[in-house]
């Protein structure tokens, strides 16, 4: 089990083997095969997360603005990094690699992409495991939460042919299996156990971890499983999702079921057949930055008004001589700003991209964008 680190907008070759080349990787012909797969999934927008095409006569996808990480059938992840520090990625140090693993993940805690309480306090030292190996660390220490609140149980009804009497007597079953065999009685008893729709979606999940991390989060998870040794594994994953109780006596279980729906999300009856054995966990990195940097700004502004997408003002004013043709008393053409700040007199409208500033080029359009002055206009 591999673990290969590109950034956004990488790109990935159809190759006879897997390997670095530059920033860029190629992949071995299943492996690309595997990708392929996901852009006709109706799940989660999957033809954002590659742009699919030709270069040199060379199959190729081309990496979107989305980050995290996709686990292929074989075993082998594909973990998609912020495109900042930037590098050739075979060169790349694993300092680098980590740092680069740390600011997302700090990302993903301020703004709750991650869920949980416990992401909210995530370790440095998790930055230094592939990032599929964070998430599922996230998870088992969501569980053992759990375990800590004790397990939920419930009373299950069995029927069996025993030589004890337990509960009732299932009448017209004993006449059927016991009329010659005296000893016996056919009965039906409540049982108190933890083999509910929950507990067997928190085992199969933590099946599913141990097959696909390394060992370190190998051994937390045998620990875990250890307190679910009576509970079976979940054979119906959404049949026990939509039986998935709640409740006050079921509060301490809410944190894990988005880990859940997470992990067995391509699992689902309306994902293709190719991508129900491949996991994806990924975030839009434009949308994780639009939400980032507010929380930041916040901090340097605490004594300000900070809002994010208001939409209060207009571009222009227009008043028709014909006042039946007036809509929406005249204001035309919505704004909606990024950023609106009242600081004391001041007022500051900011907008947040997703841009990488070019050292050599620091003029570049990309970065340095002229002013561009807003006036409101009143029409005849």
């Amino acid at each position: 089990m591999s673990t290969w680190s590109v950034y956004e907008f990488s790109r990935l070759y159809k190759s006879n083997i897997t390997k670095y080349e530059g920033d860029h990787l190629k992949l071995e012909h299943s492996q690309f095969e595997a990708l392929k797969q996901l852009l006709t999934c109706s799940e989660a927008d999957h033809d954002k997360l590659f742009r699919y095409g030709f270069e040199k006569r060379q199959e190729v996808l081309v990496c979107q603005n989305y980050v995290g990480v996709i686990c292929l059938p074989c075993g082998d992840q594909i973990e998609i990094l912020p495109k900042t520090h930037r590098k050739s990625v075979n060169k790349e140090s694993d300092e680098s690699i980590s740092w680069n693993r740390s600011n997302l993940i700090k990302m993903l805690k301020a703004t709750r992409y991650l869920p949980g309480k416990v992401a909210e306090h995530a370790s440095l030292d998790m930055t230094k495991m592939p990032l599929l190996d964070v998430f599922i660390q996230l998870f088992l220490q969501e569980v053992s939460l759990l375990i800590k609140r004790g397990v939920a149980r419930q009373y299950e009804t069995h029927e069996s042919n025993e030589p004890f009497i337990k509960g009732r007597i299932l009448v017209s079953q004993q006449i059927r299996h016991n009329l010659v065999n005296k000893h016996h009685h056919f009965i039906a008893f409540d049982e108190l156990t933890t083999n509910r729709p929950e507990n067997r979606l928190i085992k199969s999940a933590l099946h599913w971890s141990l097959k696909r991390v390394t060992a370190k989060t190998q051994h937390l998870c045998r620990e875990l499983l250890f307190h679910f040794e009576e509970v079976t594994s979940s054979k119906a994953i959404w049949q026990d999702l939509n039986a998935w109780q709640r409740g006050r006596h079921l509060s301490h279980y809410e944190a894990i079921r988005p880990w859940i729906e997470m992990i067995f999300k391509d699992q689902s009856p309306t994902s293709v057949n190719g991508s129900k054995s491949m996991l994806s966990i990924l975030f839009p990195m434009e949308r994780v930055f639009e939400d980032y940097v507010p929380i930041c700004l916040k901090k340097q502004f605490q004594n300000d008004d900070l809002k994010t997408q208001t939409s209060s003002q207009y571009l222009i004013s227009h008043t028709p001589s014909d006042s039946k043709k007036r809509t929406n008393d005249g204001k035309l053409f919505q704004l909606k700003p990024d950023l609106h700040i009242q600081a004391e007199n001041k007022l500051i409208i900011g907008d947040t991209k997703w841009k990488v500033i070019d050292e050599n080029f620091p003029e570049s359009p990309r970065v340095h964008r002229r002013p561009v002055c807003l006036s409101q206009a009143t029409l005849p």
